[in-house]
Order: C-alpha cells, then sequence, then structure tokens
C-alpha cells in the first residue's frame, strides 16, 4: 500500500481544492432544483447536486484515509484565481435566489458552464503532478464528466436562445434582386 500522502502533496491540495469548487457547484444547484420551472434545467441541477456532493463524500474519505483534516491552514483554491477556476461570486449566487425564474435558469446555466470549465481546468492541472492512481482516475473522471455537461449545458442555453429569438418576417411576394 502507497504511502499516505503528506500535507503539501498535490493529492490533499487537489482534494480540498476541488472539494471547495464542487460545494459551491451544489450551493447553486441546490437553489435551482428548488426553482427551476424547466424540467431540464431541474433535471441538471440534480445531477449536478448529487454527483457533487458524493464526489466531495469521496475526497473527504481520501482526507480522513491519509490522516489529513478536511481543511487545511490555507483557503482552498488560495493562489488560485476565481476567475480561472470559474466561481461564481457572492453576488452572482445570491442573484440566482432573486432574479425572474426563466432568467435564474439561463443565469445557471452561464454560471454553471464557467464553473465546469474551472473544474476541468483544475483537474487537468492535477494530472499533471498527482501520483496517486485513485486520484488520478478521479481526475480524468472529472474531466470527462465535466466535458459531457458543459455539452449538455451549450444545447440547453442554444434551446434557450432560440426561443428568445424574434420571428423572421414572412417575404412572400417580395423581390430579392
Amino acid at each position: 500500500m502507497p504511502r499516505s500522502p503528506g500535507e503539501a502533496s498535490p493529492e490533499v491540495s487537489f482534494a480540498r481544492d476541488m472539494s471547495a469548487h464542487h460545494a459551491q457547484a451544489v450551493d447553486m444547484s441546490v437553489i435551482l432544483l428548488k426553482r427551476a420551472a424547466d424540467p431540464a434545467v431541474r433535471l441538471l441541477a440534480q445531477d449536478i447536486l448529487l454527483t457533487q456532493q458524493a464526489q466531495i463524500g469521496q475526497m473527504g474519505g481520501w482526507l480522513m484515509a491519509w490522516g489529513r483534516p478536511l481543511n487545511g491552514r490555507d483557503a482552498p483554491m488560495a493562489g488560485m484565481s476565481p476567475a480561472q477556476m470559474g466561481l461564481a461570486s457572492a453576488s452572482d449566487v445570491a442573484q440566482l435566489q432573486e432574479l425572474p425564474v426563466g432568467t435564474a435558469q439561463t443565469r445557471y446555466l452561464t454560471l454553471m458552464r464557467r464553473h465546469h470549465q474551472g473544474g476541468v481546468a483544475m483537474a487537468r492541472s492535477a494530472l499533471k503532478t498527482v501520483k496517486r492512481p485513485e486520484v488520478q482516475a478521479f481526475a480524468r473522471r472529472v474531466v470527462s464528466a465535466q466535458n459531457a455537461e458543459i455539452q449538455a449545458i451549450d444545447a440547453l442555453l442554444a434551446a434557450r436562445m432560440a426561443k428568445q429569438a424574434p420571428a423572421v418576417p414572412e417575404m412572400d411576394g417580395m423581390p430579392h434582386e
């Protein structure tokens, strides 16, 4: 059995940072699960909520098994740019509660798309440094799953934009020369 990773290891940092990152996705998804009128947005929010909450538990389990506290001395994602990590601002998250439902749904999709892009970037970065096979496999699954969800979000956003686009008037009987 490999030795447990040290406090300053990339495995411990990744588990803590990705747990904090996932926690924001869970928080945003809880809001939309309660508010969403669109069944597709509600289903996405439920999937993200359940999947990422389970992954937070898995990463917490690693930390406990490694003899490491769930939180380190530094704040999670210390030294990382919140924008690069795709984190929503506190104001963005609060707006999901206050905006009209249709607007909140679209805003959630936009925020979650950016959030997932940040999660993919974090997982890809971890793949360059982590050595433990279970953490490598987890990071690869995050890249794959969140890229797939980004495609689903793109489809939902495209459908929403198509519904909001003004109709093009018919041009019957008009010369087109």
